[in-house]
């Protein structure tokens, strides 16, 4: 993909060639523009030899695990992630902001398997769900100290993983704490510009308020694809004034609202036809929605949904799987005719 520059350069010879703009000003132009800040190769090896490093330490302590004193192996525990954040440290104070981001996730990696090893080594027991949540916790923290989108990222998926690994909750109740995480997640990749964050924040805004209460009421998961709308409208607005997260999270957000809606229309009674043809109505305005924005997210989300609710019909009007697949290759064809004939026509 060409950058901001290379795109420039080209624009600015069409606007010469028009007049617009006086040739002298091309250089000038061209040298007040800043370019964004790529990983070089040389940033991109370090970084991998440094985790391969690590992998390489991993492996010869995990072959040896069992030869190693108890108390060995807890000190090596606690070193490794002591000279990992002294390393992220460091790393600040020179200025190298990537390798401080880089050392607090691993950092935070380190902590999460510290909490099992532990328990290994001393043979105590523990609720694996508890141990994941509390790691992604202290992950979340090490962003916080740090900004490290790593660290977050992996804060946020540890998370994730906790609320999936048993239904306990805080004090006996039930608790999803991806639901809260989601969105705390979302808000740091949009301050950060963070689009990394983004890009695991997202799917976890859907996943963490789908599933926030399985027994939900129809009524409530309509709600909750209104606020994926509303949600979505503020994302879309801050994409237009070029956020480079918020345009990942308005496509997931679409999609959230689509899903939200079809979960709801499906899990009531009495709502059948005409739900399904809302359904398809909301999945072809998000990709129009998504063609006009140049949103390729939003318009890929309205697709799946356009796919979801025509199988739906399908499915309601009784008809078998190789009628249902005559229908979708009569689509295909005629939706392949009629681009064909827009190009042609444009051509």
């Amino acid at each position: 993909m060409a950058g901001y520059k290379a795109r420039l350069a080209k624009d600015l010879d069409g606007w010469i060639e028009a007049g617009l703009v006086p040739a002298a000003s091309r250089e000038p132009i061209l040298a007040s523009a800043a370019e964004g800040r790529r990983l070089d190769a040389g940033a991109a090896l370090a970084i991998l030899g440094a985790v391969l490093a690590g992998l390489a330490v991993i492996a010869f302590v995990a072959a040896n695990w069992d030869a190693i004193p108890r108390l060995v192996r807890f000190a090596m525990i606690l070193g490794a992630f002591a000279a990992t954040a002294a390393g992220a440290a460091w790393a600040e104070l020179a200025g190298r902001r990537l390798t401080r981001d880089v050392l607090l996730g691993v950092a935070a990696l380190i902590y999460a398997a510290a909490i099992g090893l532990t328990g290994q080594i001393f043979d105590l027991a523990g609720d694996p769900q508890a141990a994941l949540r509390g790691a992604g916790l202290a992950a979340v923290l090490l962003a916080l100290a740090g900004r490290s989108q790593a660290a977050a990222v992996a804060g946020l998926a540890l998370i994730g993983l906790g609320d999936f690994a048993g239904p306990a909750g805080l004090l006996g109740l039930e608790l999803r704490w991806l639901a809260l995480a989601a969105p705390a997640g979302a808000l740091l990749a949009l301050g950060w510009k963070a689009r990394s964050l983004a890009h695991l924040a997202g799917p976890a805004l859907v996943i963490g308020w789908l599933f926030a209460a399985p027994d939900i009421r129809p009524q409530g998961y309509l709600a909750l694809a209104g606020a994926f709308v509303l949600a979505g409208a503020g994302a879309r607005h801050i994409h237009e004034r070029d956020w480079p997260a918020a345009g990942i999270l308005y496509g997931w957000l679409a999609l959230g609202a689509l899903a939200a809606f079809a979960v709801g229309g499906l899990a009531g009674d009495g709502l059948g036809l005409i739900h399904r043809l809302a359904w398809l109505i909301l999945a072809g305005a998000a990709v129009a929605l998504g063609l006009h924005d140049r949103t390729g997210p939003v318009t890929a989300a309205g697709v799946l949904a356009t796919i979801a609710a025509v199988s739906a019909i399908l499915m309601d009007l009784g008809l078998g799987l190789m009628t249902a697949a005559g229908v979708f290759a009569g689509c295909a064809l005629l939706a392949l005719l009629a681009g064909a004939l827009l190009r042609r026509r444009r051509a």
